[in-house]
């Protein structure tokens, strides 16, 4: 457990100053958060209101058809590939900017959009796959739970480079999990562990937020809401910052796994102590 801390802290003050040096990465996660909202309140709202069958005391009912389904995916779909969409963009602006570069959030969006028939395809494996995980996990004993928990450990590992591989080298979906897997094992070895917790940066930056409202709740009624929205906004601006964080991170582990290529601040027994 100590040695997790100590490389996710390490790898997230090396992460942070590239973020420093570019900080309109943090415009990605923003633009997601917003579409994503615009989607579900255009999708769910409607299907809430207008077809109010399928939903008996806020859970789904036995009568529920298959197209209710079927509209449920679509809609998580959707908003798995617009995460998708803009964390490519992040990934991309990150390497470009550990490359020397200055970019641009046009131009990542571009080169993005370049590849979004591949983009969607990889969304929908992703998205499909991450489903049939969850829903194994919901149905299981504890020993499918556990089951189900390594797989998708598994899974997060093999397919953690395939956003680079796919927007930066033009390959196809399958190809670019292929490219994932050969990358990680020539690198590291069969046997690959990751040795770091982005949920683990996300814990540490949230802590101050729990200390303040904590304070701000025995402060009286405006205080209390004041502790409401603060809470909200410093707890997604946790998440967008630790958004870019991993995906500076990805872009470093590709860079490295690629071509041996280390960006500055980075050095190469933090990325072969973090895997």
């Amino acid at each position: 457990m100590m040695q997790r801390f100590s490389n996710t802290w390490s790898l997230m003050k090396s992460s942070f100053a590239v973020l420093q040096a570019e900080k309109k990465l943090l415009i990605f996660p923003v633009i997601s958060s917003l579409v994503t909202l615009f989607i579900l309140a255009s999708f769910i709202f409607p299907i809430l209101v207008l077809d109010k069958g399928w939903i008996e005391d806020g859970i789904i009912s036995e009568s529920t058809q298959w197209y209710h389904y079927l509209q449920l995916f679509g809609i998580y779909y959707i908003c798995y590939f617009i995460m998708l969409f803009f964390n490519s963009a992040t990934v991309a602006s990150a390497i470009y900017v550990m490359r020397g570069g200055k970019p641009t959030i046009g131009g990542a969006v571009n080169v993005v959009f370049s590849r979004i028939g591949a983009l969607a395809t990889w969304a929908l494996i992703a998205a499909s796959i991450g489903l049939i995980l969850n829903i194994i996990e919901n149905q299981s004993d504890k020993i499918g739970k556990i089951i189900a928990g390594l797989l998708g450990m598994s899974w997060t590992l093999v397919s953690f480079m395939v956003l680079p591989i796919l927007i930066i080298e033009n390959k196809g979906p399958v190809e670019s999990l292929k490219a994932s897997i050969s990358m990680l094992r020539s690198t590291w070895g069969e046997q690959v562990l990751g040795h770091f917790s982005f949920g683990l940066i996300y814990f540490i930056m949230i802590l101050p937020m729990f200390v303040v409202f904590l304070l701000l709740m025995n402060m009286g009624e405006t205080a209390i809401m004041f502790a409401i929205v603060f809470a909200v906004i410093y707890t997604l601006a946790a998440a967008a910052v630790q958004w870019v964080l991993q995906s500076i991170y990805m872009g470093t582990l590709y860079m490295y796994a690629r071509d041996h290529e280390i960006p500055a601040g980075f050095s190469v027994s933090q990325i072969n102590e973090a895997m």
